[in-house]
């Protein structure tokens, strides 16, 4: 198979700390050409054990590539301890410290480095690095970089806004999306290194609003089925076999590819059949005879996992799915599955009662169980506290429907703002505004008395170190600001008809692009005069529809 991905080298940024026997580390700040002399005279040393810690100013996806210098008599080779980490902390840890593990990639490992040599280790996701010196010799190095491994991808679409944070915010959510687009669409670059159909949804929405059409959804839908055959749910979760059906709308809505997705209705059809299983006629979901428990059957997310807003959360999802899957057929020129209509009749006879999670209230609110006036009231309780990264943009676009615009980015900010305050520069697999009490940095060394934000926290499969900071499904802003903030709607599959029906919120001006089949559209919106005045140009082929709006 060949590999479509580059590779950048990257110096460090800062040194976070060194041992007193390290010297010259200015030498690895700097840029230089990337290349090794015999006539080396300017290079860091270390006499002897030591230890010194490289921050690259950013999550990367790779390894480290070390330039190494001989000196006369030192021995041929010499060791090196490397430890990767997503935070500080973590390149400080020893496996089993605060759950710091190897899963999925090596992070923390011995290597020998040769002298006069010019190698690269590792690859993992990371943005500061440990190497730890073992051996009592003098080591010379003239440059170490990160070997930055990524696809060579052009951001199609964009978002701009008057408030600082909210781009910083949409930059990162796009970024970590990036990061996670490798050979296919992983979850995390660190850990979780592999496809989940059911995660993939938020990353299908924000990959057609940023790159528009992408191979690599095609290939992970396609080897998923492949490797899924019937009667089975995907991870042996119910509601991840139901968001492969909401991937399939979705990336049919913008890139009108019928051909593809008509390939895979048998399959959605005979997802349809085995939820039909487990329907009874009073609409209650029962899994046991499809050979699951009910833990894992229910599963939303992880925040609710085990909770009685997991089994709600799951009925509002099914409904939610079914409405996209008729409109699906609709669009198709077909007449919808009969088990469409007749499970939509079924669940909704029965509806869970005290739901507060808010993201199985948005689910509900989105399905039509849940009341606008209920959403708003329980979606806006406690602010950004609540929000899961996973549901974020389902969040989101109920909190603006339900109540308004201002509303819902007031809480973005808060949730995600809480996450770049304290270093980071992709967004993470879970977060609890809770963990910010008296809690340091990522970036830095924890201070005594204080919480260590990554290793201290987290639950479930994300414990301590082992929690990933860097997850694809953590993307939800670049589908919220796109789609509901600057309003691109598609009313057409393929793009031929969009509307523009923005929700500016308490935002005086904002802008963005978004890649259509048959080009760019590009939307410009300004709060003026008592309404919103739109500036939007569009490829011919695509028929924009204003809504709200007065057009400049």
């Amino acid at each position: 198979m060949k590999s479509n991905l580059v590779k950048e080298y990257l110096p460090p940024l800062r040194i976070v700390k060194r041992s007193e026997n390290f010297t010259g580390e200015e030498v690895l700040i700097e840029k230089g050409g990337g290349r090794l002399f015999l006539s080396e005279k300017q290079y860091a040393c270390c006499t002897g054990r030591g230890y010194i810690i490289l921050d690259f100013g950013r999550e990367l996806c790779g390894g480290i590539r070390i330039l190494s210098l001989y000196k006369a008599g030192a021995p041929r080779c010499l060791r090196i301890r490397l430890r990767f980490g997503e935070s500080v902390g973590e390149t400080c840890a020893e496996i089993g410290e605060k759950n710091a593990t190897n899963d999925h990639s090596l992070r923390d490992f011995e290597i020998q480095i040769p002298c006069s040599s010019d190698q690269e280790w590792g690859q993992t996701g990371f943005r500061f690095v440990r190497i730890d010196f073992l051996d009592e010799e003098e080591y010379r190095l003239v440059g170490i970089f990160a070997a930055f491994s990524h696809r060579d991808l052009v951001f199609k679409g964009s978002f701009e806004c008057n408030d600082p944070l909210i781009n910083k915010i949409y930059e990162t959510a796009r970024y970590t999306l990036f990061l996670n687009m490798q050979g296919g669409i992983w979850d995390g670059i660190k850990r979780d290194r592999l496809v989940w159909i059911g995660d993939m949804q938020p990353e299908v929405q924000a990959i057609t609003d940023v790159f528009g059409k992408d191979e690599s959804v095609e290939v992970c839908i396609r080897e998923s089925v492949l490797k899924n055959p019937l009667p089975c749910w995907f991870g042996n979760i119910p509601t991840y076999s139901f968001w492969f059906i909401r991937i399939l709308y979705d990336y049919y809505l913008k890139t009108g590819n019928a051909r593809f997705v008509r390939e895979f209705l048998p399959y959605a059809e005979g997802i349809l059949r085995q939820l039909d299983a487990s329907v009874k006629e009073d609409g209650e979901i029962d899994y046991s005879g499809a050979g699951i428990d009910a833990r894992s059957g229910f599963f939303l997310d992880w925040p609710t996992n085990g909770t009685p807003d997991a089994k709600a959360g799951n009925r509002f999802v099914f409904l939610y799915v079914l409405s996209s899957m008729k409109r699906l057929y609709a669009m198709l020129g077909e007449r919808p599955h009969s088990l469409c209509e007749a499970l939509c009749e079924r669940l909704s006879r029965k509806c869970e009662t005290g739901v507060s999670a808010k993201q199985s209230v948005a689910l509900g609110f989105l399905s039509g169980m849940i009341s606008s006036e209920e959403a708003a009231e329980k979606l806006a309780v406690g602010g950004g506290q609540g929000l899961s990264t996973f549901m974020s943009a389902f969040i989101l676009e109920a909190l603006g429907k339900s109540r308004n615009a201002e509303t819902a980015l007031k809480i973005m900010k808060e949730y995600y703002g809480g996450m770049l305050s304290r270093g980071a520069t992709s967004f993470w697999e879970d977060f609890d505004l809770r963990w910010l009490e008296n809690s340091g940095r990522i970036d830095e060394l924890t201070p005594p008395g204080m919480s260590d934000l990554h290793g201290d926290f987290g639950n479930w499969c994300y414990r301590g170190f082992r929690h990933s900071l860097c997850h694809g499904w953590s993307c939800g802003p670049v589908q919220f600001l796109t789609e509901y903030i600057l309003g691109i709607q598609i009313a057409e599959a393929g793009c031929k008809k969009i509307s523009v029906c923005p929700h500016l919120g308490d935002l005086s001006w904002c802008k963005g692009t978004f890649p259509t089949p048959y080009g760019i559209l590009s939307v410009s919106l300004e709060q003026k005069d008592g309404g919103i005045h739109a500036d939007v140009s569009a490829p011919k082929e695509v028929s924009v529809t204003l809504a709200q709006t007065t057009a400049v």
